[in-house]
């Protein structure tokens, strides 16, 4: 079905205010400039959107929404627990080498919403982060049910899941932090092929 004439506009809008975003960053960045972007008056822009901050968060929730879209395809085409677990470690790799630039502005954001209040980037963060999670216990209980991982009480897999995640979201933050997102993806492998090893049957 074919976008209507708001919906294309509101996407042009989104696109401009992203590109705005990744490179001035969310503080710098006025309604007024990314209604110049978009090649529109400041009065359309408010027709659609309150502030810059609900364009901000408009972007995050329809970048969340396609990453996760992919990468429980991904997981879904793997037919062992292992290769979901890889499939799950390469497609968020995969998916981080494009949203460098959008991943730094949120780390910004977060530290500023720290120090002084603004844009909510913990919550971001927290809905990510919970979707992540569903998604990594949902393979370690279909390992355990095929056989291929050890059986672990409920609380065993809660601590499993929160230690996969928050290790490799560590990895991420420090090497995307320095610059050394070409380090990413042999140390992730090297942190799965650790947990895999240590869960295995």
């Amino acid at each position: 079905m074919p976008l209507t004439k708001d919906e294309i506009l509101k996407e042009k809008i989104l696109a401009g205010a992203n590109r705005l975003f990744q490179k001035h960053g969310l503080t710098k960045t006025t309604m007024e400039d990314i209604a110049k972007e978009a090649g529109k008056g400041k009065s359309t822009l408010y027709y659609y959107f309150k502030s810059k901050e609900e364009i901000f968060d408009d972007i995050i929730q329809n970048e969340k929404s396609k990453f996760f879209s992919i990468l429980l395809q991904a997981v879904a085409d793997a037919p062992t627990a292992r290769l979901k677990l890889n499939a799950f470690a390469l497609t968020r790799f995969e998916r981080l080498k494009e949203w460098t630039n959008l991943y730094n502005v949120m780390v910004q954001e977060a530290l500023e919403s720290l120090k002084n209040g603004g844009v909510d980037c913990v919550r971001y963060r927290k809905q990510y982060d919970q979707k992540e999670a569903d998604i990594v216990k949902g393979i370690l209980v279909f390992g355990m049910d095929n056989g291929e991982f050890r059986t672990f009480s409920e609380s065993e897999i809660d601590a499993l899941t929160f230690c996969c995640i928050s290790s490799q979201h560590g990895l991420e933050f420090d090497l995307v932090l320095y610059d050394k997102m070409e380090e990413l993806l042999p140390k992730i492998n090297f942190l799965m092929e650790i947990m895999i090893n240590g869960i295995r049957k």
